[in-house]
């Protein structure tokens, strides 16, 4: 019985990560789709494989690096999300 709350708590640990990707890979394809382009890449970015634009990445922010087609030309763009404002676009 006590082991309950202890598996419960290791679920919600590994859970949280998944969760949270799924909807940022979602509002990355949203804001791609509302500039007419089609997403081909999504990569998760920290501080030991480059932060891209953002020179401050605090606790519980995540960077992600993608790229996507418009008009035949392949663009990258870059957003960091966890911010008190919403997620901040470099595209």
């Amino acid at each position: 019985m006590q082991a309950v709350p202890i598996i419960l708590i290791i679920l919600a640990v590994i859970a949280f990560p998944i969760i949270r990707h799924k909807i940022h890979s979602k509002e990355i394809e949203k804001k791609v789709a509302s500039l007419g382009g089609e997403l081909i890449k999504i990569s998760y970015r920290n501080f030991f494989t480059d932060i891209g634009p953002f020179k401050i990445v605090g606790k519980g922010r995540v960077v992600y690096k993608f790229e996507y087609r418009e008009q035949d030309q392949v663009k990258e763009g870059w957003v960091r999300f966890g911010g008190v404002l919403g997620a901040d676009w470099q595209i």
